[in-house]
């Protein structure tokens, strides 16, 4: 009996280099999973850093440009002045940035995608992005770059003019569209806004567009053209449009429509 209880005593003995290679793959592995729960912060904070820059140049310019037409009294309305910056193409990507395609043809919709991958793919490694102005919500405390693209580079860092409306201040519909993200950042806030807050679009010469909220409607996103083209509106109209997936489901898109407030 005492032999046999040695016995089983020896063999739940574990082997010291057993021990040793499970504590470094132990290690390793709680390594791993730090860094991959960094890696979206990181993200966040690259990408907040490179948005609030451009702000602050989009404020330093608008100065300038006030300046400028005060001394000289020479101020055009019509004028559209535009800067461009320089973002790194990969390396801050939102988690889960897709295209909306509007067809109900799983086929079409793979094909349509699949280009777009590839056109992404065959861009330089640092891409130039126009910034057309400011957009202002004082409701959620936000101030966001707006760019004459809504291609996933641009909206990484601030918010995109639909291709097919017009500028804001413009007779027709300008849609702007940004993401919901799981933080604060972006358009994550605008499911707060209600109707009757205020909406500002800021050109770079200074010239503030104000809008009123009047309506804020949930579809899903193959309604969306009938949304964000200029034709959805004959007269001067605002639309910002972002997803409403986490109270809605996959697919559905909260739309805030403005109009001009004089």
């Amino acid at each position: 009996m005492k032999k046999q209880a040695t016995d089983r005593k020896k063999s739940t003995k574990v082997n010291p280099r057993v021990f040793t290679v499970l504590l470094i793959l132990g290690g390793i592995l709680m390594v791993t999973g730090i860094a991959l729960l960094a890696v979206e912060p990181i993200k966040t904070m690259n990408r907040e850093k490179i948005t609030g820059d451009v702000i602050d140049v989009m404020a330093e310019r608008m100065s300038q440009e006030i300046a400028s037409a005060a001394s000289s009294g020479a101020y055009d309305p019509d004028s559209d002045i535009e800067v461009t910056f320089v973002v790194p193409r990969d390396g801050n990507e939102v988690a889960g940035e897709d295209i909306d395609v509007f067809t109900d043809d799983e086929d079409e919709a793979e094909s349509i995608r699949k280009f777009v991958a590839s056109r992404q793919a065959k861009l330089p490694k640092n891409v130039t992005l126009t910034c057309i102005g400011v957009l202002q919500i004082e409701k959620i405390n936000k101030k966001l770059p707006v760019w004459n693209s809504t291609n996933s580079v641009a909206l990484r860092y601030g918010v995109g003019l639909y291709e097919h409306s017009v500028k804001p201040g413009k007779k027709g519909n300008s849609a702007i569209l940004g993401h919901n993200m799981r933080n604060t950042t972006l358009f994550s806030k605008l499911k707060k806004c209600e109707v009757g807050d205020n909406v500002k679009f800021i050109k770079l010469d200074g010239t503030v567009y104000n809008y009123r909220i009047d309506k804020i409607e949930i579809v899903y996103k193959n309604k969306l053209p009938d949304y964000c083209d200029a034709s959805a509106s004959k007269k001067e109209q605002l639309t910002l449009v972002t997803c409403a997936n986490e109270d809605y489901g996959h697919g559905w898109r909260r739309v805030v429509i403005c109009h001009p407030v004089k």
